[in-house]
């Protein structure tokens, strides 16, 4: 699948949505949003010394020693209070050294996937349109394309590469190596005022290759074949949408809460309308 067909994909499934959303009128489903994130990257593979996953992480000295940065965008889609789905785009850089073996590598990477996201905080909690978070959880699919470098450390003599394939055409640039790739995220959304959010999040990518460092394992297994890197991050989203395309004031079971509906918090708040206004902008984002 290459870059054209994935953008055909999201298209595909944000017009489907939206034609869904506006025969159930679920006014959930019709929101959707762009957004950009930026963070830093930490491998986890054969040329660390981490042992696992969990040794890239903010809390890890071998995270900073090794911390290269990443960008991105995202175009997501609410589909009902619970499901988001979301397409993303992300470019950046990965380090890993391991003195044992007196090298090091760094890698330009390029991704894009397709995020099928739950809010937990629904799910657990249940809906309420006036609550200020949203904790959520997803995973995905998607592609990855990778160009490696690989160094010793004590006469910076460059051992090693991979992602240099042949030219498509004549005078072509090389082909960088392509593979299939499952991101799993886990993060928090804050909403800001009528249009936005603003989220922490933490994400393992697990790319279906043993040839991102440079370096063959040799383990045959499957588990051992995975290489990666994990990315925290820091997002804004801007939500498009009608922020009047509410319940009007009227109950409707279908978005009740254990808070009570929109029209019963309005009716128990001397400051009408002005309340209301903020009910209505819970019940956008739940």
């Amino acid at each position: 699948m290459n870059l054209f067909k994935y953008i055909v994909v999201v298209a595909f499934l944000i017009t489907s949505n939206h034609a869904f959303a506006k025969k159930w009128n679920n006014p959930y489903g019709a929101d959707w949003a762009f957004g950009a994130h930026f963070g830093g990257t930490a491998f986890f593979g054969d040329l660390t010394l981490g042992e696992s996953m969990l040794s890239a992480t903010p809390f890890s000295k071998y995270f900073y020693d090794n911390l290269r940065l990443m960008a991105g965008i995202t175009l997501e889609r609410s589909i009902g209070s619970i499901i988001i789905v979301s397409g993303n785009m992300q470019y950046g850089k990965i380090q890993s050294t391991k003195s044992t073996s007196n090298a090091y590598f760094v890698a330009n990477v390029f991704e894009y996937n397709l995020m099928a996201n739950i809010n937990l905080t629904n799910l657990i909690l249940g809906v309420d349109r006036r609550r200020h978070f949203m904790i959520y959880g997803g995973i995905g699919l998607g592609l990855s394309e990778s160009r490696s470098w690989k160094y010793t450390l004590d006469k910076e003599k460059l051992i090693g590469t991979n992602g240099f394939g042949s030219p498509k055409s004549p005078n072509g640039t090389y082909v960088p190596m392509t593979e299939t790739m499952v991101p799993i995220a886990l993060g928090i959304k804050f909403y800001v005022g009528n249009n936005l959010t603003i989220n922490l999040e933490g994400s393992g990518h697990a790319i279906n290759s043993d040839k991102i460092d440079a370096t063959p394992n040799k383990n045959s297994s499957f588990i051992a074949s995975l290489e990666g890197y994990t990315y925290y991050s820091l997002g804004i989203e801007y939500w498009f949408g009608d922020i009047h395309r509410t319940s009007k004031g009227k109950s409707n079971a279908r978005y009740s809460s254990s808070k009570g509906s929109a029209s019963e918090y309005w009716s128990k708040n001397k400051k009408g309308k002005t309340q209301f206004k903020k009910a209505r902008r819970r019940f956008k984002f739940t």
